[in-house]
């Protein structure tokens, strides 16, 4: 009869104490308890996946039936638990020890499976001393059989001994804990695991190399049963361990491809990074993978940037040391920022190759925007660079007029022509089809713009202060427009602060009314720039500095005849309601309650 061959993990199982590893401190606790002949009637022993929990159950039951537990007793120097030569350590070895009983709690989760055990539990062992009952997966158990459990838990017979084994501990019940001696396994060190790793290879005449091994105790996250199943795996598919056989087969992209794919979105333009995803074929990569190990190298960059030395990249130390030297705090706090922002749809979305494309092209635009002035998305920036190829000559008078303009007039002129830009994003918001973020928008007053800072202050009635969260969750409707007109990395700050003898509801809010006060508080010269707010007003403010003091505080009074505007208004008036794709909802409500909306003042 031809010999079962067992797989690495089975094959390497644990068969007494001395042979678990990366548990000393456990090891320690139960062989003591041993010595002393004093035991807990129930043990949980807890922890991750594939750290001995299980296996340390059964040689502890082995042991506890042994026949040289007496010797061991006496002086431990002179026996080794579990002795395995025994006749209960031989039924042990075999799976056929009558006092032994092991029950998978995810396959017997009913109160009958554990009535059965608590009968059984009343008949004294056939072989050894204790009668040892190991549950595994403890967890699975039904609430109504772990009150089952309770009372023969706390008072077992003398005799019985029982063990529970868990990965998630927090799902058994207080009750069963507290009546439990609870062990918890901790993952194995890294380097406790690779050292065991190499001793299977040599004895497995299996050919490998120390970095290969490190790389799967690393990516196992301490699971020896998961990193004796990868270094079957390997051994497979290569005739050496190594670390780019080990990321063949776990489909994950090399280190120094990454690398260079992150320097390109860092430093370089978009097309380099598509011809760098092309060339890479990043799609055949696993894309959870590619997704951590951006996080880690941009947090190992973070720390070179400091001037302290990460584990993760420890090959590539010197290449990244240099690449570092060419990025800024700020782009990589921008990269772990878009990456955190974006994991939870990430990890939700089907299409997380197109997702994972879409984000590098974002950063890389980032970066290039912000390096080529022709690129800048600052409205003064791009009305510069367009008229550049046009008339140079004519931008350098520009220039020179500017400079030689006194300090106040300089920073009046930046404030009347990000006031413009503001005009012109609410008119721009007008064309969204959502009338309570219009409404909402048609309210703020402009206060002030620090290009330096990127942000904007914009003060709403305190009465708006409820929408303040609709604001935030529309963000994508109306932050472009924003972008578009201030800059890419605009910081909008609403200030709920003002007062009003009107109270606006952005809900009712009409359409017709949104429009008229928007053209009307928008300046003319914004309007006759063919559609373009942005450019009209830089170009019109820089090139004009000399224009008088009254065309230039137009808006200010522009700003105060809205709200003269808004105290005028009649007590309540009716609402054009007609057009269903804005009033989808309120047109619902008519079909069923005839009537005619108004909007009331208090």
């Amino acid at each position: 009869m031809n010999t079962v061959k067992l797989n690495l993990a089975r094959k390497w199982r644990s068969k007494n104490f001395d042979e678990i590893i990366g548990q000393d401190l456990l090891i320690r606790m139960l062989k003591n308890s041993l010595y002393k002949g004093q035991y807990f009637p129930v043990y949980l022993f807890s922890g991750q996946r594939g750290c001995g929990k299980t296996t340390t159950a059964r040689i502890f039951a082995a042991a506890l039936n042994c026949e040289q537990l007496i010797t061991f007793q006496n002086n431990p120097q002179k026996a080794t638990l579990p002795c395995l030569d025994c006749a209960s350590c031989k039924a042990m070895l075999a799976g056929k020890h009558p006092d032994f009983i092991e029950m998978d709690a995810a396959s017997h989760t009913g109160v009958d499976n554990v009535r059965q055990i608590v009968e059984a539990a009343a008949l004294m062992p056939l072989m050894g001393h204790k009668k040892i009952y190991l549950i595994d997966e403890a967890h699975m158990l039904s609430k109504a059989a772990f009150n089952a459990l309770l009372k023969i838990l706390e008072e077992p017979p003398a005799s019985v001994l029982f063990i529970l084994a868990t990965t998630d501990p927090h799902k058994i019940i207080d009750t069963v804990k507290s009546r439990c001696f609870q062990l918890f396994f901790k993952s194995i060190d890294a380097d406790i695991l690779t050292n065991h790793l190499q001793r299977v290879c040599e004895q497995e005449s299996i050919q490998f190399d120390q970095s290969g091994l490190q790389y799967i105790a690393q990516e196992t996250e301490g699971s020896a049963r998961d990193a004796l199943n990868m270094l079957e795996q390997v051994r497979f598919s290569s005739s050496m361990v190594t670390k780019h056989a080990v990321q063949q087969v776990l489909g994950y992209l090399d280190d120094a491809q990454l690398i260079r794919l992150f320097d390109a979105v860092m430093t370089k333009t978009p097309r380099v990074v598509l011809e760098k995803i092309k060339e890479i074929k990043l799609a055949s990569y696993a894309p959870e993978y590619v997704w951590r190990r951006f996080f880690e190298l941009g947090r190992t960059l973070l720390w070179l940037k400091h001037g302290v030395p990460s584990e993760q990249f420890s090959e590539h130390t010197s290449t990244l040391e240099r690449f570092v030297q060419h990025v800024s705090l700020e782009q990589l706090n921008y990269v772990l920022d878009a990456l955190y922002e974006n994991e939870a749809l990430f990890l939700k979305t089907t299409g997380k190759y197109t997702l994972l494309e879409m984000i590098l092209m974002q950063l890389c635009q980032n970066h290039s925007s912000k390096k080529d002035p022709s690129g800048s998305s600052s409205p003064a920036q791009q009305a510069v660079a367009q008229g550049e190829g046009e008339d140079a000559d004519l931008e350098d008078e520009e220039f020179e007029e500017e400079e030689i303009e006194e300090e106040e007039e300089i920073e009046e002129e930046e404030e009347f022509s990000s006031m413009g830009a503001w005009h012109a994003f609410v008119e721009k918001v007008h064309t969204i089809n959502d009338p309570l973020v219009t409404s909402i928008f048609t309210q703020g007053v402009f206060k002030q713009y620090d290009a330096d800072a990127g942000s904007l202050e914009v003060v709403f009635p305190k009465d708006l202060a409820f929408f303040a969260d609709w604001l935030r969750d529309t963000n994508k409707l109306w932050l472009p427009y924003l972008q578009k007109l201030f800059n890419t990395s605009v910081k909008f700050i609403p200030l709920f602060i003002g007062t009003t003898n009107v109270t606006r509801s952005p809900k009712i809010a009409t359409q017709e009314m949104v429009t008229h006060t928007v053209k009307r508080d928008v300046p003319q010269h914004v309007e006759q720039k063919n559609n373009k707010p942005m450019s009209g007003v830089s170009k019109q403010f820089s090139t004009n500095p000399a224009r008088s003091y009254t065309s230039r505080t137009s808006g200010y009074a522009s700003q105060q005849q809205r709200y003269t505007s808004l105290q005028q208004m009649p007590a309540s008036y009716s609402i054009d309601v007609s057009d269903a794709s804005i009033w989808h909802k309120t047109n619902l409500i008519l079909q069923y309650f005839p009537g005619t909306v108004r909007e009331i003042r208090e």
